[in-house]
């Protein structure tokens, strides 16, 4: 086997779904991988005289912050599921390694 020389980054995958954020959280966890959530808030109101009114609009944007270092042929395949995972594949932790 060649080894063409060590790679590090992070890859960082987007969304507004808390239960995905449990979900990706569960599986990296699962595969002891690295990882940090950042989260943005926002919240805008419609009606500027009285800001606490109920006329506000709040969204949560969820960043994880995915750690990876390795030889390519070790972070190439776990690259691939992750980007699969995010596009549809699921979060569910299974057996594969």
């Amino acid at each position: 086997m060649d080894t063409t020389g060590w790679i590090s980054g992070q890859i960082f995958l987007q969304t507004v779904d808390e239960n995905e954020v449990q979900q990706v959280s569960a599986l990296l966890n699962a595969r002891n991988i690295p990882f940090q959530v950042l989260t943005l808030s926002e919240r805008m109101s419609l009606d500027p005289i009285d800001a606490d009114s109920v006329q506000a609009v709040s969204s949560d944007r969820f960043s994880i912050a995915v750690q990876m270092a390795g030889f390519p042929q070790v972070v190439g395949p776990l690259l691939t599921e992750l980007v699969q995972r995010a596009h549809g594949g699921g979060w569910q932790p299974d057996m594969r390694t």
